[in-house]
């Protein structure tokens, strides 16, 4: 990965331990699609739910995800961080409230 955007020149690397939030993405989305595969293997194979199957199916999912899911985990913390912490000093954000139309036209 480079150290900042060939587009806009943003520095992804913020500081040290900035990417334990992308840690915290990839985890989530591990733990998202091996809840899927429960729930989707249970209730398509219910009442004679393949246990054995599907353990080691899930032990696989949850070795391979994270490693091929990481990268894309950290485009998704980037565009979270620029999203909620960031976006003021890019000019993307105020905290000025916005005008709300009355229904009058007020």
């Amino acid at each position: 990965m480079p150290a900042r955007c060939p587009r806009c020149g943003l520095a992804f690397e913020r500081g040290e331990g900035y990417w334990l939030g992308a840690i915290a993405v990839n985890l989530g989305a591990t733990e998202f699609a091996f809840g899927l595969l429960i729930a989707a293997m249970a209730l398509l194979t219910w009442p004679h739910v393949p246990w054995v199957w599907l353990t080691v199916a899930g032990l696989a999912l949850n070795v391979t995800f994270p490693i091929v899911f990481y990268p894309f985990s950290k485009t998704i913390f980037v565009a979270i961080d620029l999203l909620l912490l960031h976006a003021e000093e890019r000019g993307w954000r105020t905290d000025e409230e916005p005008e709300i139309p009355t229904a009058r036209g007020e």
